[in-house]
């Protein structure tokens, strides 16, 4: 019994953080352009498969390719705000389907360049084997992915508390019209976040990699888990989607380790549709990203 209590525990703080360290990023878009952003499942493969492409194929050293990968999402992010949110921010159901064509392109074109049998592998791992955590025990890389989700959110509230740039982008995700009146550059701010929040998904990507599979499909299944918690803890408010990742979190661990881990997925949708019944606008309702 006790072994289980600390499963579910420690893997209720794992889980937690790995699912926070994917939506951030999400609920940044989303809280300050106010776009519904179905091309960030995309943000994955460019990591994973970009850094292998510098890795692999080109020969950079592994540091190099994941900066110079990195650096590949933040263009590729640049151009899609460029090509398509700006031509169609202003008509939704256009600017979902050209931001979910994109996605599904990128994912074709991995398919096609990397079939899943060529089987991509990044050797990103910093904690190997198993560590002992109570009566539990969890991959080390699982523990690297948790600490490294909590320093990128940390990051980013310091970003938003602490910075003029955090300051404008708190004040657009807030109030739009008085924002303009205060003669805010609203295309610059909207590139600038939507540029920084779509580091965090590269970042969790390569951490995560050893110990999850990397395929050409692996983005909508990340997304996925990404899309949940902004959900449920309010559309664009960082301080919902926190408190989310870690109830997604708890649910997954207890009926992971006390009931059939064959629920995990199943229960927490309903979970989420069950407090979204009650509440429509998410755990927290606020009109600010924080």
């Amino acid at each position: 019994m006790l072994e289980a209590l600390d499963y579910i525990v420690v893997y209720t703080l794992i889980f937690g953080s790995f699912y926070l360290g994917l939506a951030l990023g999400f609920t940044v878009i989303t809280g300050v352009l106010r776009i519904f952003h179905l091309g960030y499942g995309a943000l994955f493969l460019v990591a994973a498969y970009g850094t292998w492409l510098f890795c692999n194929d080109i020969g950079v050293e592994l540091p190099g390719a994941i900066v110079l990968a990195l650096i590949l999402i933040a263009a590729f992010t640049f151009v899609l705000y460029r090509v398509v949110v700006v031509k169609f921010i202003e008509v939704e159901d256009y600017l979902l389907a050209g931001l979910f064509a994109i996605f599904v392109i990128i994912q074709e074109i991995v398919s096609y360049v990397y079939p899943e049998t060529v089987g991509v592998y990044l050797p990103t791992t910093i904690i190997s084997g198993s560590v002992p955590v109570g009566h539990a025990s969890v991959p080390g890389q699982y523990i690297v992915v948790s600490t490294v989700s909590l320093v990128i959110m940390l990051v980013f509230l310091v970003f938003l508390l602490k910075t003029k740039a955090g300051l404008i982008i708190r004040a657009i995700s807030q109030n739009t019209t008085a924002a303009k009146l205060c003669g805010v550059k609203f295309d610059r701010t909207y590139a600038l976040a939507m540029v920084i929040a779509s580091i965090p998904a590269g970042i969790i990507m390569v951490t995560i990699a050893p110990i999850w599979p990397v395929n050409p499909f692996i983005g909508m299944e990340l997304f996925s888990f990404a899309m949940l918690p902004a959900v449920l803890g309010g559309l664009g408010n960082l301080r919902g989607t926190l408190i989310a990742s870690y109830i997604i979190g708890f649910i997954h661990a207890f009926c992971g380790f006390a009931i059939n881990p064959r629920l995990m997925l199943l229960v927490s949708l309903v979970v989420v549709l069950v407090i979204l019944a009650v509440r429509p606008r998410g755990i927290v309702e606020a009109e600010t990203v924080w």
